[in-house]
């Protein structure tokens, strides 16, 4: 009976980590800081893929100085991955100017998840990279 109890525990708690995207599909904008840069970020997420986009705004954007990417997006516990990176708009039509310290790939410590902001940074050579999204457009 122990036995037993302790299975339907260890399945339960299995069943309930997360781990696919738990964010809202849509159009996000916000913002991307890192080392002393404040850039416009745009973001469309559409269930596990996302889309970095060149956007308009009153700060200076991350595209045309930065590489925008394309890839998966998934959520594990904390954690944001985004991974299957593809380069969707290199500064001046040139891959080999795409700085990698500023690509959105890799691992990323979730800060904040609601109806409508997303929140997460990771620690970088030059410091903390951090991006503040907010759902503008859902689908």
């Amino acid at each position: 009976m122990k036995h037993l109890v302790l299975i339907s525990i260890l399945v339960l708690f299995l069943a309930c980590e997360k781990e696919s995207n738990e964010f809202k599909n849509g159009f996000y904008m916000g913002t991307f800081k890192y080392d002393t840069l404040l850039l416009w970020e745009s973001l469309g997420i559409t269930d596990d893929h996302f889309t970095e986009y060149a956007s308009g705004g009153v700060l200076q954007q991350k595209y045309p100085i930065h590489c925008l990417t394309e890839g998966s997006i998934s959520t594990h516990n904390d954690i944001i991955s985004f991974g299957n990176i593809q380069i969707t708009q290199p500064p001046n039509k040139y891959l080999n100017e795409c700085e990698s310290e500023y690509l959105l790939i890799g691992n990323y410590n979730i800060e904040e998840v609601s109806d409508s902001i997303i929140s997460f940074w990771k620690i970088s050579r030059l410091g903390k990279q951090e991006y503040r999204l907010k759902l503008y457009y859902p689908e």
